[in-house]
């Protein structure tokens, strides 16, 4: 019988949407993620990175908790989250 146990921390790819999304909002929200979390990646909806005051959706892996779901995340006002996977 083989089994596969648990090896290491969660792993969670979270969406963060808004129109327009400012630098400061996401900087708010991956502030907000690092409180309980290890930021492994960001990644945009846009070719080239997060255009400030144009982005729609920002993807972010981390390490550690997940992120709660819902709207103003972190205090950003307008900011939804999204847990789109999570990986345990």
């Amino acid at each position: 019988k083989s089994e596969v146990g648990y090896a290491g921390k969660e792993i969670a790819l979270t969406k963060l949407a808004k129109s327009n999304m400012t630098q400061a909002e996401l900087d708010t929200c991956i502030g907000f993620i690092g409180l309980t979390a290890t930021i492994v990646g960001i990644g945009d909806d846009t070719a080239g990175g997060f255009n400030a005051g144009a982005s729609d959706a920002v993807h972010v892996l981390s390490e550690g908790a997940a992120p709660a779901a819902g709207s103003d995340f972190g205090g950003a006002t307008g900011v939804t989250s999204t847990v789109v996977a999570l990986f345990n």
